[in-house]
């Protein structure tokens, strides 16, 4: 299905989209597509970290995969696993730097920071591109034996989806609320509880009623995963026309495609150097992508699902960010690392605002 159609049917189809059944392991090989590798080519395994969807995250990994194949001229043949953690044994691995931060919290620089404090999707790349945030994820990721690069994004306006509206701080209070990275810690600070459900099962977990709200990346990744079904309430951006607001991610969540590093150090340059320019040809995809479609999708939601959309009270928007701030200034006194890589990254977006470096004061973990 094109995904313009897609964002234009209505809910039936989007029912259909989220329930899809799993494909066998012989059509998953070439994701659903009937294009054979060439004789002798080697097969990499990617494990990803959502469940099996023709939109969203999934169909970024299928075309990331496909694009390899393709510019490799059938050499590399990738065969995809869904519902996957880096801890697997696949050779590559999709998913966001949030999955590693049970190693060290500063993998959130590299998926988005909460609040207000983070880089926007197009300035994140360029950090990682020219401002020094490739040396420094490279070498983070390099502890645990992975090659990072970014390869994708859930939206630059990411959404709080509930049953009720969120009109203030105390929506939050005794809620369970599932949120990644470290806007689990901003839940947790405003009086909710954060409920960890990993790449998938938001909108399962809303429908089972194991969580009370759940953020899911922006309109059009929402509208794929079907979370609508159950929660009516879209908080973090506002009224149309009145521009989007940040979400408790921030500017939502990048994704990346790791390779093991025992798999990239048998890589030619050449064959590095294709995977390095299809990661980057995806991110911008997913982009461009969430930026015309944005709209639209959230036109459907609105017609199709009755969503009602609405930017955070003041309050709360105030209380986000003020714990943020906090939050990220904690992560940065972990080690040097950290420290490095919190320097690197304020540094290069003051740079880009325009105004003088602030001398941040980091906060030691206890």
């Amino acid at each position: 299905m094109d995904r313009r159609d897609f964002l234009l049917t209505t809910g039936g189809a989007v029912v259909a989209a989220t329930s899809a059944a799993v494909p066998d392991a012989a059509a998953e090989g070439t994701g659903g597509a009937a294009t054979p590798s060439a004789h002798g080519a080697s097969v990499l395994r990617l494990g990803m970290a959502f469940p099996y969807a023709p939109h969203g995250p999934s169909d970024t990994a299928h075309r990331l995969a496909r694009q390899v194949e393709t510019m490799t001229g059938g050499r590399f043949k990738i065969e995809i696993a869904a519902d996957c953690g880096p801890d697997s044994d696949a050779d590559l691995f999709f998913g966001s730097a949030h999955a590693f931060a049970a190693h060290h919290p500063a993998f959130a620089y590299f998926a988005g920071l909460p609040g207000g404090s983070g880089l926007a999707p197009s300035a994140l790349a360029q950090w990682v591109a020219v401002g020094g945030g490739q040396m420094l994820w490279d070498d983070l990721a390099a502890t645990l034996g992975w090659k990072p690069l970014l390869a994708g994004h859930t939206g630059g306006a990411p959404l709080l989806w509930s049953r009720t509206p969120i009109t203030g701080l105390g929506s939050f209070a005794g809620q369970r609320i599932a949120a990644d990275g470290l806007g689990a810690d901003v839940v947790r600070a405003l009086g909710a509880e954060p409920v960890a459900l990993g790449a998938s099962g938001g909108a399962s977990a809303l429908t089972d009623r194991l969580v009370d709200a759940v953020e899911h990346g922006g309109a059009v990744a929402s509208l794929a995963n079907g979370v609508a079904r159950t929660a009516s309430h879209a908080t973090g951006s506002a009224a149309e026309g009145s521009g989007p607001g940040l979400g408790l991610n921030g500017h939502g969540t990048a994704l990346a495609l790791h390779v093991r590093l025992s798999v990239w150090s048998q890589f030619s340059e050449g064959d590095r150097a294709v995977l390095a320019a299809a990661a980057a040809e995806s991110y911008q995809s997913d982009l461009a992508e969430g930026l015309v479609h944005e709209r639209m999708a959230r036109q459907v939601l609105e017609g199709s699902f009755g969503v009602r959309f609405a930017a955070w009270p003041s309050d709360t928007a105030d209380a986000i960010d003020r714990v943020a701030e906090a939050t990220i200034a904690h992560v940065a006194g972990t080690d040097d690392r950290a420290e490095r890589i919190d320097r690197s990254y304020f540094g290069f977006r003051n740079m880009l605002s325009g105004v003088a470096a602030v001398q941040r004061r980091t906060m030691p973990l206890a």
